[in-house]
């Protein structure tokens, strides 16, 4: 490629900018609208949508932030996804446009771990390592904690079978 003269680098660089601008207005827009039909509708996947087709360089942690201050949105990190999540019962339109979406900060996301998800997933992964001990390919050390973890998993679900609606395993 050859170097553009100054005059033309001039035009690029000011292109740039008004592109980018007029992309930060189109995402505002977007944004605003995807809360109005999360509140109004309970439909999170014009978030969803909106999220997934922002280039990596724009801040996608701002806008997880914005939907999820003004909107019913929950981010699950770990999915890379939105689930609904009952926050906001309206919203002002006209307020939304004004507070860019761009300057949300990142600490307003809440993510959200299952214990029960991982431990099932870590089980598993134990499960299949033992299965393939057995024709040697792999070695497997203490595996008598697995029978201990497995105990547990059995002694916890028994108790949270019995656990009234009202109370709480912790």
């Amino acid at each position: 490629m050859a170097l553009l003269n100054a005059k033309d680098l001039e035009s690029k660089i000011a292109t740039i900018g008004k592109t980018a601008g007029e992309l930060q207005s189109e995402i505002q827009i977007a944004a605003v609208n995807a809360i109005g039909y999360s509140i109004e509708h309970g439909d999170i996947r014009y978030g969803q949508k909106l999220f997934d087709v922002l280039p990596s360089g724009i801040r996608r942690a701002s806008l997880v932030a914005f939907l999820e201050k003004h909107g019913n949105f929950c981010y699950l990190k770990d999915d890379k996804k939105f689930a609904f999540y009952k926050a906001q019962d309206s919203y002002d339109e006209v307020a939304l446009l004004a507070t860019s979406w761009a300057s949300a900060k990142a600490e307003n996301i809440t993510s959200e771990y299952d214990v029960q998800k991982m431990f099932d997933s870590l089980m598993k992964r134990i499960e299949s390592a033992i299965k393939k001990s057995g024709d040697g390919s792999v070695k497997v050390l203490n595996s008598p904690l697995y029978d201990y973890l497995q105990e547990a998993q059995d002694r916890f679900n028994v108790e949270k079978a019995f656990v009234q609606p009202e109370q709480k395993v912790a």
